[in-house]
């Protein structure tokens, strides 16, 4: 072989060694999936049931997701937020809410996506009907259950309806106070409370009590739930990519299985 044939043949090899290492090392950078991201998601207690449900779906099409859930009332999940907890992402249980956190500079991209019904219950064995007028019933109760009115939308609600009634006053002593609209419906269901404000939404879940009324949308405040992105999180794409789907017709059925309404 000649020097120069041998040379031509050295520089060969030696340039498909250095372009093989190059794909290599390409190849070996390039992630294969997404970097797994946990969010902090923080709504309304009434709706624990629809998003546990809603997520199982969500997570296994968003494998790369997961996502925490704590439930409690709006108004406590507000004061946390602003308070610097961490919490990415909410859904809030009323307009007064989620415009407050907008305002405090903690939230962003609220959009109302469901809504909901105010009913009075009691347990399912109680002799109480709604034979009488709201008034006729409120007054003959000995115990009302209502969510404290400064932090729980349902028991803000509540209080709205015993004003526009004129029975705020006079029923003030006899109302215990939840604090969030599950303990409310937990106290009607054990019989510990004649009469709990809750949401249809709360009282389809629990089949140890009755609705005895639906109160009417003029008595109150429309009840529209709000999805809201927090200002710092880290994982913004995520928490808006989730609120997102809870507005798509998919998480739309699974509400209105529980008994919520579109807010469109």
């Amino acid at each position: 072989m000649s020097k120069k044939l041998l040379l031509a043949s050295v520089v060969a090899l030696s340039a498909g060694l250095i372009l093989t290492g190059c794909t290599s090392q390409s190849s070996a950078k390039k992630p294969t999936t997404d970097k797994p991201v946990s969010i902090n998601y923080s709504a309304a207690a009434s709706l624990q049931g629809a998003l546990t449900e809603i997520d199982k779906t969500y997570e296994k099409s968003h494998q790369n997701v997961k996502i925490n859930f704590d439930f409690a009332g709006s108004g406590a999940i507000r004061e946390k937020v602003v308070a610097g907890a961490p919490i990415d992402g909410v859904f809030l249980a009323s307009k007064s809410d989620a415009d407050k956190l907008t305002q405090a500079g903690k939230g962003a991209d609220a959009k109302a996506v469901l809504g909901n019904t105010l009913v009075l219950v009691a347990n399912k064995n109680t002799s109480v009907s709604s034979s009488k007028s709201l008034t006729d019933t409120l007054n003959s109760a000995k115990k009302i259950a209502i969510g404290e009115p400064s932090t729980v939308p349902a028991g803000m609600y509540a209080e709205q309806t015993l004003t526009k009634l004129g029975l705020a006053t006079s029923l003030k002593p006899k109302l215990v106070m939840g604090s969030d609209v599950t303990q409310v419906l937990s106290y009607a269901a054990a019989g510990n409370v004649d009469l709990g404000f809750v949401y249809k939404t709360d009282a389809m879940s629990n089949k140890n009590v009755k609705v005895v009324d639906n109160i009417p949308d003029d008595l109150h405040d429309a009840i529209t739930y709000y999805t809201e992105t927090v200002k710092d999180t880290k994982h913004s794409k995520e928490v808006k990519a989730f609120n997102k789907y809870l507005d798509s017709s998919a998480a739309q059925k699974v509400f209105a299985k529980y008994g919520f309404k579109s807010a469109k």
